[in-house]
């Protein structure tokens, strides 16, 4: 590909950049609703005389919502390798929007009997699919878009993206369990979460329009025919990079969840903290990495993609139990603290892992690559951490037992990271396959 001036090329990567975050915010905006309401939805779609069990029952719902993840993004993905990355970054985020919406306007179980929880199962596995789509097309556009040297800070927009969407449900959440009464929530204010998605999603629809493709990828179809099976050439040629996707993502997603949207139910659920105060705790957590994620970005683009994202790691391993152990002393400033400290270390990973895993790909099968292992991980990952954590506190009888979860998936993703090779300095603009892999890179990836 030509090389364009560094101005242009600039000004392509922060409208890429851009793009990449408002319509990553909206959809985890609209991915997180459902978890930091679980508390409340549990009653409404899963009634149970233990109300545990009925908390377990919702988040097997996030779950189920999680396991159709790989299946969005095998579709999202091919098709973003075929046609390019924007027009299909529209449809994720538009499907999302539109089951969000819908799920704002359920009747309830007292209404409709077990038609209501079924119904809310089929939109969140809506919503899982469109998700699975979106992350691995943001992480490419803005990527490819940016110049070698700041790849890893415009890279970074993909995570602030999901940070601004999370910080942003739980606001709305928060607020409106502050202005409304427990039964006032109940009854019809846990709709207008869901329901505030319509301005959303227009909003992130009509950006999305005015942001070109990445340009990566617009030379690739100029030189070459697009890949006719990008899934099967991924397998085939890239099983490496997948599983590496799949270890990282899943270290990252359950380290970072623990840490994130599962305090929710931890401090509400578990510890007995007031709802409001646990929602705008998560608000503070998820905001305060926005400084960071952009600054861990540029790190890594000095000191490598594996020092920065190896150092997350092991900031986990320090801290996980001191943070969890503080939270349970009942005091909910201690626990805001402790909270704040422990995503520190998420900060950092999510300024890396997203710019890393699109190094690990060639542009032809970048979208799919991404989206395939980022997902599987996924359902492992995000799709069981608020489950899992749950049960284990509901086995053991142990508050701190989250703790030795983030330690045990902290060690997996070192394991991971300690077998990779740097990508940092890998030259995206001619997609150069890495090396870990031993296939040839295809003639027409490496052609001017």
């Amino acid at each position: 590909m030509p090389t364009q001036a560094l101005p242009e090329r600039n000004r392509v990567a922060r409208r890429a950049s851009l793009a990449a975050a408002v319509g990553t915010a909206i959809e985890y905006y609209d991915y997180a609703i459902y978890g930091y309401l679980a508390v409340v939805l549990a009653p409404l779609f899963f009634p149970a005389d233990d109300g545990l069990i009925g908390i377990l029952s919702t988040l097997g719902v996030v779950a189920t919502g999680s396991l159709i993840r790989p299946i969005g993004g095998l579709f999202f993905g091919r098709l973003g390798d075929r046609r390019g990355r924007k027009a299909v970054l529209m449809t994720t985020v538009t499907l999302m929007g539109v089951a969000t919406v819908l799920t704002g306007l359920l009747p309830t179980y007292a209404s409709i009997g077990v038609a209501a929880p079924i119904l809310l199962t089929v939109l969140r596995l809506l919503q899982g699919f469109s998700a699975g789509g979106e992350v691995g097309g943001a992480a490419s556009l803005s990527t490819e878009s940016a110049p070698t040297r700041r790849r890893g800070l415009f890279g970074s927009a993909t995570s602030i993206g999901i940070s601004l969407g999370l910080a942003g449900a739980a606001a709305t959440v928060g607020t409106l369990s502050a202005v409304m009464s427990a039964g006032q929530l109940s009854s019809w204010g846990w709709r207008v979460p869901f329901l505030i998605a319509a301005p959303l999603l227009v909003a992130a629809v009509l950006y999305r329009m005015r942001v070109e493709d990445s340009p990566l990828f617009v030379q690739m179809a100029k030189d070459a025919v697009p890949p006719k099976a990008p899934v099967t050439e991924v397998l085939r040629d890239h099983k490496a990079s997948v599983f590496r996707v799949v270890g990282i993502a899943y270290s990252t997603m359950t380290t970072g969840g623990i840490a994130s949207v599962y305090l929710v139910v931890h401090l509400s659920a578990v510890l007995r903290y007031p709802l409001a105060g646990a929602l705008w705790l998560v608000v503070l957590i998820v905001l305060m990495p926005l400084a960071v994620i952009p600054w861990a970005g540029a790190l890594s683009d000095h000191f490598g993609r594996r020092r920065v994202l190896m150092g997350g790691m092991v900031g986990f391993l320090v801290l996980a139990v001191p943070c969890f152990w503080v939270m349970q002393q009942g005091s909910l400033a201690l626990a805001v603290i402790a909270a704040l400290i422990l995503n520190l270390p998420f900060s950092v990973q999510q300024g890396v892992i997203y710019t890393l895993y699109s190094e690990l790909f060639p542009t032809r099968v970048r979208y799919t690559g991404v989206s395939l292992g980022f997902n599987i991980g996924g359902v492992i990952g995000t799709g069981l951490v608020s489950l899992v954590a749950t049960s284990l506190v509901a086995l053991t009888g142990a508050t701190i037992a989250p703790a030795f979860y983030i330690i045990f998936a902290a060690v997996i993703g070192l394991i991971i990271i300690g077998t990779m090779r740097e990508t940092s300095q890998d030259d995206m603009e001619f997609a150069q396959q890495p090396r870990a892999d031993s296939s040839p890179i295809p003639a027409t990836e490496t052609q001017a």
